[in-house]
């Protein structure tokens, strides 16, 4: 037996696709469409026909008011209700139809001619309606000939629906008319990376097709659907989702010798200091690290220069320069060249006192002594860190540490709990992988005929 699976699925699809979408309103809004309609049908019938004295037939020569009526309330921001689509629409669409009833005899072709014909008009003056066309229409089916009907009762008829529904959608809450030209985008939409008017044009050129909504309410539109898709991806985000767990911290009562160690061997330029119970305590970095060696580099220089002073009255030898400034060279090309040593071999140089600072004279030692202001040399970890002035909770929104790492200047920021246990770091390299997820991925053009 033939597979009727696929003539199944075709039929499902068919289905599918012409099935009704919601319109999206409520009953209110609905309401105010349909009250809308009624009054101004009724109020332009009842004006037309005292106008005509009593001759309300002359009212329904303009039937397809009815049409501009419904999109006159039902979608006022749109192109097609416009009162420039609807008068100019609807009086050139008239006026081609009644030439064609006049100048063509036969009515299929005067017909097959005034419709298209009143499309093109309507497209070359910017006053696309849709309910026009029928006028064109009526005009050949009736082969009406006379000039004074685009005046009366047509164009007074949608002139007063146009004032009726001008009314009616201001006192609703609508704006109407509505401005079409799409107002120049700020720069400051721009630098935020906002959906900008100059954008939708953008996207809508890829479109070959004519808009039912204006440019600046699809512009709002896209934003609103923009922000929503934005705080669905970032807005619900935690720290702890995004933050590195595996992370190397430096115990704060490790000597130098271990810092450098940690620093050569990780990733972060930045490493966070902790105590005994995994508390932290502060940061460590490369910043630190160079502090320490250019002090202990000035101290040597200082001190090497002290000892290879000339004796009075004695011939000055040759100077040398000062190995404290050629340490300090050493140490910091050692840092960021790679050594053609093998792994078990690879030192970084230690910032702590040389055997030449130590074995300095005795009367340095006692000045030293003497001294107690003169600052101690740094040993351990802690006494380089810098505290950790900004931190972040697990369950805090990640959204609001983007500015901090985006405009604060920091590498990363420490996670801890509520006893300030480390628990991971969030770095700039897991703030761009979160907002790369976030991104929409940007989709081909669609072909002209919606495939």
């Amino acid at each position: 037996m033939p597979d009727r699976q696929p003539r199944t699925s075709t039929w499902k699809q068919l289905l599918i696709d012409l099935s009704p979408a919601s319109p999206g309103i409520t009953l209110l809004e609905c309401g105010r469409i349909m009250l809308g309609i009624g009054l101004s049908i009724g109020l332009t019938a009842l004006i037309s026909q005292w106008v005509a004295h009593e001759q309300l037939e002359l009212f329904w020569q303009g039937a397809s008011i009815s049409a501009t009526a419904f999109l006159l309330f039902a979608l006022p921001s749109s192109p097609l209700a416009q009162p420039w689509a609807i008068l100019v629409g609807n009086l050139s669409a008239g006026a081609i139809g009644m030439a064609c009833a006049y100048l063509i005899g036969n009515t299929v072709l005067a017909v097959s001619i005034a419709v298209p014909l009143s499309v093109l008009a309507m497209m070359q003056l910017r006053a696309v309606h849709p309910p026009a066309t029928a006028v064109a229409l009526y005009m050949v089916l009736k082969h009406v000939q006379a000039p004074e009907v685009l005046l009366f009762p047509l164009g007074f008829n949608l002139l007063v629906l146009v004032l009726v529904g001008t009314v009616y959608n201001r006192l609703t809450g609508r704006r109407y008319p509505y401005r079409q030209i799409s107002s120049a985008s700020s720069g400051a939409e721009e630098d935020r990376g906002e959906v900008s008017p100059s954008d939708v044009d953008k996207a809508l050129a890829r479109y070959n097709e004519v808009l039912a909504i204006s440019r600046d309410d699809l512009t709002s539109l896209l934003k609103v659907a923009s922000g929503a898709a934005y705080q669905r991806h970032l807005g619900d985000l935690r720290c702890a989702d995004v933050m590195t767990t595996q992370v190397q911290s430096a115990p704060a009562n490790a000597p130098l010798d271990d810092l450098r160690v940690l620093l050569g061997s990780n990733k972060h330029r930045e490493l966070p200091v902790v105590d005994e119970d995994n508390r932290l305590l502060g940061a460590v970095g490369l910043n630190q690290w160079f502090d320490v060696l250019n002090a202990i580099a000035a101290k040597n220089a200082a001190a090497a220069q002290a000892d290879a002073a000339p004796l009075p009255d004695a011939a000055p030898d040759k100077v040398e320069p000062a190995w404290g400034q050629r340490l300090w060279r050493l140490v910091g090309l050692a840092r960021f060249k790679k050594p053609n040593a093998s792994a078990d071999t690879q030192t970084m140089p230690v910032p702590v006192a040389t055997d030449a600072a130590e074995s300095a004279p005795a009367e340095h030692a006692e000045a030293s002594a003497a001294n107690p202001q003169q600052p101690a040399q740094p040993r351990l970890v802690r006494d380089v860190m810098v505290p950790s002035l900004v931190i972040a909770r697990p369950q805090q929104a990640l959204m609001e540490i983007i500015p901090i790492l985006s405009q604060g200047g920091r590498y990363l920021i420490p996670v801890v709990d509520e006893k300030q246990c480390l628990q991971g770091i969030i770095t700039q390299t897991d703030l761009l992988r979160a907002l790369d997820r976030a991104l929409p991925t940007p989709g081909a053009a669609p072909s002209s005929n919606g495939t």
